[in-house]
């Protein structure tokens, strides 16, 4: 296979892009012999050990198939075979991260950014191949671009405020080692759903521990009864955590498709019912918004207002899978200044419909 890197040939230069396009029209079958590895790999990955034929089930691969490439990973040192399963080594976590960055390129993601960034009218765009509702890898990879992102631009005594959810969860768990003690990390709001590890509190906690920063949290429900909230918002912890909010410098935040939300949040059918019939697609800091980022149903929540985040300097958004692609396309209409990572799936469903 040719190889990546500026070259010369016959005293012209060629560049990665040319030597891809030539790749693809004289051996088109190593792209797609590519995507397969880097499929297999990112989901012994994300779900090692894993015997041969979980992993022929879970792709839709036949098991002669995916034995044949285990032996070929095998002889590379990039899996461990042992009797409890398959597993990746460190060579094979290695090769994966290096196999991510070529999968960039041999797919033109380049070039579905900019259609992407485009239709969306926002400031950045990060694409992540793969599909990340399919591979957690994936989502791993998205949050690992998140952190970096969020690192490249913090700045002494800088105040990061999370939400909770699977996306943000995975940035956290993507942050570096490093000392930032002047850094404030918060939670952006209260809890919400039954997982502890995707709460925001327990995102600050990561992030803040990684970042050896001081901590915020909010100990309420997001669904807490606003008189309730009005009382308990006077009480020094929880006053200072609101006071704060004004003067958050980055958020990161995942996005919430409506339904899924609203059944988190526990609302009564009926709410439910006119949130479908106000076409409500997703929901942004306890407001729901149709397509176009209109609130279409104003509701309560403990954490940062909707005006307040409007106000925020940087926000960070993360979320994959074609079922989030309406719900992207909704919260980046309310906020067209954000940084959107995102992966390839989720990407093409918001460019073709």
């Amino acid at each position: 296979m040719l190889g990546l890197g500026n070259s010369s040939m016959g005293g012209l230069d060629m560049d990665d892009k040319e030597l891809i396009r030539i790749q693809q029209k004289i051996i088109p079958e190593v792209l797609e012999m590519m995507e397969l590895r880097y499929e297999l790999l990112s989901y012994i990955r994300a779900h090692q050990p894993i015997g041969r034929r979980n992993l022929a089930n879970e792709l839709s691969l036949g098991e002669r198939q995916v034995r044949n490439e285990v032996e070929f990973f095998n002889k590379q040192n990039f899996v461990l075979v042992e009797r409890q399963g398959i597993s990746l080594t460190s060579s094979g976590e290695q090769i994966l991260g290096q196999l991510k960055e070529v999968m960039y390129h041999y797919k033109n993601l380049e070039d579905l950014i900019e259609k992407l960034r485009d239709k969306l009218g926002i400031k950045k765009v990060f694409i992540i191949p793969g599909d990340s509702q399919k591979n957690k890898t994936i989502l791993e990879f998205m949050g690992k671009t998140a952190a970096n992102y969020t690192i490249s631009i913090l700045k002494n005594h800088s105040i990061i405020a999370v939400t909770g959810g699977s996306g943000v969860a995975a940035v956290a768990r993507n942050f570096p080692e490093v000392h930032y003690p002047n850094i404030t990390v918060l939670s952006a709001r209260g809890g919400i759903g039954r997982s502890h590890s995707t709460q925001a509190n327990s995102i600050v906690s990561m992030i803040g521990n990684k970042l050896d920063a001081q901590q915020e949290v909010l100990h309420l429900p997001d669904n807490i009864d606003k008189d309730i909230l009005n009382v308990l918002r006077e009480t020094p912890d929880i006053k200072d955590v609101f006071c704060k909010f004004n003067d958050i410098d980055i958020l990161i935040q995942g996005i919430g498709r409506a339904d899924v939300m609203a059944q988190w949040r526990n609302l009564p059918q009926d709410v439910i019912k006119h949130l479908k019939d106000k076409n409500a697609v997703a929901e942004t800091f306890g407001h729901f918004i149709n397509e176009n980022g209109q609130i279409v149903c104003p509701s309560s929540n403990v954490g940062i207002n909707i005006d307040q985040y409007l106000k925020i300097p940087t926000v960070v958004a993360i979320a994959g899978g074609k079922d989030k692609a309406i719900a992207i396309k909704a919260t980046c209409n309310v906020r067209r200044d954000l940084i959107l990572i995102t992966d390839e799936s989720a990407a093409n469903e918001i460019i073709n419909n």
